[in-house]
């Protein structure tokens, strides 16, 4: 099992529950680096915690398929 990094600012947005913070975050620094695989699967986690199922799969897929390049 890998342990995906995720920074201070989006740890901290989770512990509060801050779910929509939290994911801005995330999306800012996808924005910034595409290939950024561990920042959609941190985001996947967190749109699974908002029930946001089909958004889930979508960023999870990314870093599943990223494994395979």
């Amino acid at each position: 099992m890998q342990i995906v990094y995720m920074d201070a600012a989006v740890r901290n947005a989770c512990i509060t529950s801050d779910l929509l913070t939290a994911e801005e975050l995330l999306t800012q620094q996808i924005d910034a680096d595409e290939n950024d695989h561990n920042s959609y699967a941190n985001r996947a986690f967190v749109v699974a915690q908002k029930s946001d199922w089909d958004y889930a799969l979508q960023d999870a897929l990314k870093v599943r398929y990223a494994d395979m390049l």
